[in-house]
């Protein structure tokens, strides 16, 4: 009984990752693979931002963003900040006081290189986008909000993202 629980468990789950591959427009597929095209094994998710697909290759991980058209929005490499240009770790020393770095990583996109530092604070997220040679390029901030109930009402569906695995 056991092992007839232990097929059917592992059929549900292949099933539910063909199901999911299809949930991925192939022509979003089919850029990650030309972009991409020693990477067999990556990780789907669905974000307001686009498609992500997460991977891991010779860099580290890496998240790729692209649009349901297919078109290749990012790539975002997360990196311990002691990793970053020297220059990109000097604006930080100088602008991160009294704050907690979320995220730091390099960026590529149809336009070049860049650096992102996401920062926490006791009320907002402080994006910032750096150059290569550590300008600030743009900055945006993410304000939590104190209007949002404690704890999630049952009927509300679509707070957290959909994570789609396979290919």
């Amino acid at each position: 009984m056991k092992k007839l629980m232990l097929c059917l468990t592992l059929l549900i789950a292949a099933q539910f990752n063909l199901l999911a591959a299809t949930e991925i427009p192939k022509v979003v597929q089919d850029a990650f693979a030309r972009l991409y095209p020693q990477i067999n094994t990556m990780n789907w998710e669905h974000r307001p931002e686009g498609m992500v697909a997460t991977f891991v290759d010779e860099e580290g991980l890496k998240k790729a963003f692209f649009n349901a058209d297919g078109h290749w929005i990012e790539t975002r490499i997360r990196m311990a900040t002691d990793q970053l240009p020297a220059p990109v770790q000097k604006f930080i020393q100088n602008n991160y006081r009294g704050a907690s770095i979320s995220f730091a990583g390099r960026v590529y996109d149809p336009n070049g290189v860049w650096y992102r530092v996401e920062s926490e604070l006791s009320d907002r997220v402080v994006l910032k986008n750096l150059n290569t040679d550590g300008t600030l390029m743009e900055e945006r901030t993410i304000w939590f909000s104190t209007s949002l109930p404690l704890s999630k009402p049952a009927n509300i569906q679509g707070i957290t993202p959909k994570v789609v695995r396979g290919y």
